[in-house]
């Protein structure tokens, strides 16, 4: 006698192997997440390599353009135009620390701000180091652990060399001081300041007479920052600003 192949075995059997095809994790949406996960993860790291490398390329434009400025620079006789031409190398050299220090950290984004800022220091004292310093002045970085955008870390570094630069520029009454410090505040914010006891900037700050003054304001402009300058034994600039 032959079973049914409709009866109660071959049901329970197509019951079991339904179960085990239910059970199967080709094309349950566990799978299909995973997939789609692996797919992302891998786009994700196919655009980080991009970054990398634009990172990398604008780092080694930047020093290929300091050095043709350098070359240029020797063959300058005039001293007004010579300084004006230091002054937009100085700030290029600034824009390539920032890329260097990213392509070294290989963070993509994300900027030091101790380690950034006080590189733009020590660049700008050897910078001044010949020709713009008529006394000794200490220069002193105190920095919180901040870390910042790429793109807010530019104009942020921009500043500071401004300040610091013209700082450098300026007589003091005895040996001098020029302290940039970086702190984080209660409300979310942080506060850079550039303080000095000699005349780093001119009483008034008139920005449409200096041009470093015009260049800090637009930059706190494009940052968003509350800018605040102060007068008296010697001057004090502070940037609130949201990192």
């Amino acid at each position: 006698m032959t079973a049914d192949p409709g009866g109660p075995a071959d049901r329970r059997a197509g019951s079991h192997s339904g179960d085990r095809i239910a059970d199967s994790p080709a094309g349950t949406p566990q799978t299909d997440w995973a997939g789609r996960c692996r797919l992302l993860e891998s786009a994700l790291a196919d655009k980080e390599a991009t970054l990398r490398e634009m990172q990398h390329r604008a780092k080694n434009s930047l020093q290929l353009v300091i050095s043709l400025l350098r070359l240029q620079h020797h063959r300058i006789s005039d001293p007004t135009a010579r300084a004006a031409y230091d002054q937009t190398m100085h700030r290029v050299e600034v824009l390539a620390i920032l890329y260097r220090q990213v392509h070294e950290t290989r963070s993509e984004t994300q900027v030091d701000l101790p380690r950034y800022l006080r590189e733009v220091c020590e660049t700008a004292v050897l910078n001044a180091a010949d020709t713009l310093r008529p006394a000794q002045v200490q220069v002193q970085v105190d920095a919180q652990a901040l870390t910042t955008s790429l793109y807010s870390a530019m104009p942020l570094g921009l500043i500071v060399n401004e300040l610091v630069s013209q700082g450098l520029t300026h007589a003091y009454p005895t040996d001098g001081w020029l302290k940039v410090s970086l702190e984080s505040l209660t409300d979310g914010t942080a506060r850079l300041t550039v303080s000095d006891n000699g005349r780093a900037l001119p009483t008034g700050f008139d920005t449409e007479a200096d041009a470093a003054a015009m260049l800090v304001e637009a930059l706190a402009t494009q940052l968003g920052a509350d800018l605040d300058i102060r007068h008296g034994t010697g001057t004090t600039v502070s940037l609130t600003l949201k990192l």
